[in-house]
């Protein structure tokens, strides 16, 4: 059976003031969808627009809201390197989808300095082949929240095995915050690092970067504690400001 057709564009998604910042032209970031009857097929691509290396790391978040307002987010995610002037196929996966499902597609892509390129697209629940190709600065209330993104900003293998026990123990407790939350690793005195987690511009929690596992385990309870009172301080306020 033909293909009823491929459906592709690209924007930048405006996640926060921070990673707009980071975005450059160095490295395209692009999704690319194919539909034929209910199963699409989604993949990750990106090219290196530079005469230089580049070793990064990309996610891939597919986010389904159903009719009866039921939210699902599945994510692919690894690292990766960049020839001069290359395109390379990041990731692909297929997914089913109803008729009247709401799909947001977004890629990241980000080095040891942050975000570096974004793609998102997004297919209306009134049609399979349907997508809105709004611009979101065009369009802020348009009633998409993406939840739940942890981006990894790491340097050292401790600073890997942080991330882990914290992302596992952030989507566990299905907090989603509907804000980015990052782990980023620094450079300390000597052969240290500082690990910090991160909200916007608000430092939420940090520690001196050690090689042990239990001790990292600790950390990321700690971290994932703090994080959710964050989140639950911001919604309080919200309430009280709605409130007044």
């Amino acid at each position: 059976m033909k293909p009823k057709g491929i459906l592709l564009f690209v924007f930048l998604l405006s996640i926060s003031i921070n990673a707009q910042k980071k975005i450059s032209n160095d490295v395209v970031a692009k999704i690319k969808l194919e539909q034929i009857d209910d199963i699409i097929t989604i993949q990750a691509t990106a090219t290196n627009t530079t005469e230089v290396l580049k070793t990064l790391k990309y996610t891939l978040t597919v986010f389904r809201t159903t009719p009866s307002n039921n939210k699902s987010k599945n994510s692919q995610e690894g690292r990766f390197t960049l020839e001069a002037s290359e395109y390379k196929e990041l990731s692909q996966t297929s997914i089913n989808k109803e008729e009247r499902d709401h799909l947001v597609i977004m890629l990241l892509i980000s080095s040891d300095q942050g975000i570096i390129a974004t793609d998102r697209l997004e297919i209306n629940g009134t049609s399979n082949a349907e997508q809105s190709n709004k611009n979101p600065k065009n369009n802020p209330n348009d009633g998409i929240e993406l939840k739940g993104i942890v981006v990894e900003e790491t340097k050292t293998k401790p600073g890997k095995d942080f991330y882990d026990f914290f992302y596992s123990t952030y989507s566990l407790n299905q907090i989603n915050g509907n804000k980015i939350v990052k782990v980023v690793e620094n450079l300390s005195f000597g052969r240290s690092t500082i690990i910090k987690v991160t909200i916007e511009d608000n430092t939420i929690f940090e520690f001196l970067g050690k090689p042990d596992l239990e001790y990292l385990e600790q950390m990321s309870n700690t971290a994932v504690r703090k994080v959710y009172r964050y989140f639950q301080d911001l919604k309080e306020q919200k309430e009280n400001i709605f409130q007044y």
